[in-house]
């Protein structure tokens, strides 16, 4: 597959990791490697996972030299077994951990994955191919209450009853994404700027099915104990739930003295870069060193 994301805030990320030659890192999302390879030409080693096999493949293609070299170990997996995959990979510590969280460019464009509403296609949204529930199957399962919730909680968005109620009530069940496009651009003739209506609909969706926030709220604590002391973890976050439950996090561990934090205020991305990657807008970027 052609490369198409663009790595956010990659200058900082890297100079916050603060990279150490031959020293090992966790690319806790992989995406289009990136970040990884930035690390790699800083002199670090990498254990890179991702839980998207579109994206393994790609990154044993691109980076198959310093797969071969033993710079880089890529490995399928969500991050939330990072512990794991260090052990069997035989690793004790990291000098760093990085986290982008969200989806990549490539997952929201690719015509057949279901992330996208510009696309028809069936209303997948799983970034691990092996799991079990669609977003198709959710939206079958689940309450109108228990949508709305959803909707309004990991959306923001302010119609999330109503599109609820029209989902549940839909005479055939929604299977694709243009079927659910249709049916809330039929419910909401208000424009919202450069935002389409469905985004916050679909953006909550895909959080649900790959239960990334539950993730995250669970990862950064175990991935906190498997940095060295001076070692840092830098995290990227693209919505409001993300960056809250980093946010929550860091100053829980540096309050109680096992890190310091580098950025009081999350950082953001310079007007340049979001003139040539306008989907990094929304990016903060938070950091901290282990004690």
């Amino acid at each position: 597959m052609q490369k198409i994301h663009q790595p956010a805030m990659l200058k900082e990320t890297v100079e916050l990791l603060n990279i150490q030659p031959n020293q090992w890192y966790l690319d806790a999302t992989f995406g289009r490697g990136g970040h990884t390879e930035a690390i790699l030409k800083a002199g670090g080693k990498v254990l890179a996972l991702d839980c998207d096999q579109d994206a393994i493949e790609y990154g044993r293609q691109a980076l198959a030299e310093p797969i071969a070299d033993t710079h880089l170990i890529l490995v399928k997996s969500n991050f939330i077994h990072a512990e794991q995959v260090m052990k069997a990979n035989h690793l004790s510590r990291f000098s760093g951990a990085l986290f982008d969280f969200g989806a990549s460019s490539d997952q929201l464009l690719a015509p057949n994955r279901g992330f996208s509403f510009q696309h028809d296609s069936a209303l997948d949204m799983r970034m691990d191919q092996e799991l079990g529930v669609s977003a198709a199957d959710l939206i079958q399962v689940l309450s109108v209450k228990q949508l709305t919730n959803l909707f309004r909680s990991a959306g923001g968005e302010n119609q999330a009853g109503v599109f609820a109620k029209a989902i549940k009530s839909a005479p055939i069940p929604i299977k694709t994404t243009k079927q659910l496009v249709e049916l809330i651009e039929n419910l909401n003739h208000h424009k919202r700027g450069k935002l389409h209506p469905a985004t916050k609909v679909f953006q909550a969706l895909r959080i649900a099915v790959n239960c990334e926030l539950d993730n995250i709220e669970q990862t950064l604590p175990k991935v906190s104990k498997l940095v060295e002391p001076k070692g840092r973890m830098v995290c990227l976050s693209f919505h409001q739930g993300e960056d809250k439950i980093v946010k929550s996090f860091f100053a829980e561990i540096t309050k109680l003295g096992q890190a310091q934090l580098l950025t009081p205020k999350p950082l953001t991305p310079s007007n340049l870069e979001v003139a040539q990657n306008p989907r990094s807008r929304s990016t903060k970027l938070r950091a901290i060193e282990l004690n």
